[in-house]
């Protein structure tokens, strides 16, 4: 079995110390097996560079005996939904998850663990009631705007600048220049195939 460790803190001033000595605690914490990103917490796993450099070396490894540890999985992601998304494509690409704090992993012996499995389940749910507040919210929010004339919607063939389209999904453009299959970006980064062929287009690949 492989380990490796992810720590993330949300600035540069802030320490991993406490991470990291929970990690000496659980295993053999060296340089090459520990990532550590310096990066606010809003921002989505495959999106932050450390994490997506652990993610490039576990999913070179053959035999599908990956661990990655760490200290409590909001370390994974900016909100629940992102953290279950995360979770998920770990799982697809037979990458175990353990978490520190909340005492679990997502495989055993290459199968999905029933207890994380239920775990996964009950924060579904919650992300699911989150994700409907957060669609109420911006309908009502909508409407308000039209009743008072301040919306009015995306402008007709308005359109992103290369630049700011390449900016705002570094990610994507990574890994078409590493010629992946735009069917793997989706599951790598959980962008829509519409987003990434967008972005295809925009590099003129």
């Amino acid at each position: 079995m492989y380990y490796y460790y992810y720590s993330r803190i949300s600035t540069v001033s802030q320490s991993s110390s406490r991470q990291i000595e929970n990690f000496k605690n659980h295993g053999h914490v060296t340089s090459k097996n520990i990532f550590v990103d310096k990066v606010q917490g809003n921002i989505s796993f495959f999106e932050r560079p450390e994490a997506v450099k652990l993610y490039d070396t576990v999913t070179a490894i053959k035999d599908n005996q990956v661990t990655i540890v760490v200290d409590s999985i909001d370390r994974l992601g900016r909100n629940l939904i992102d953290i279950l998304k995360t979770i998920e494509i770990f799982t697809k690409n037979q990458i175990n998850l353990k978490s520190l704090k909340e005492g679990f992993e997502t495989l055993i012996d290459g199968k999905e663990n029933p207890m994380a499995r239920l775990v996964c389940a009950v924060m579904g749910s919650i992300a699911e009631l989150e994700r409907n507040k957060i669609k109420e919210r911006t309908s009502e929010g909508i409407l308000l705007a039209k009743a008072q004339g301040k919306f009015k919607g995306r402008v007709v063939g308005s359109y992103q600048s290369r630049e700011k389209l390449f900016a705002k999904y570094p990610i994507i453009v990574m890994k078409l220049k590493k010629k992946m299959e735009i069917r793997d970006i989706c599951r790598v980064t959980g962008h829509s195939s519409t987003t990434i062929i967008k972005v295809k287009k925009a590099m003129g690949i």
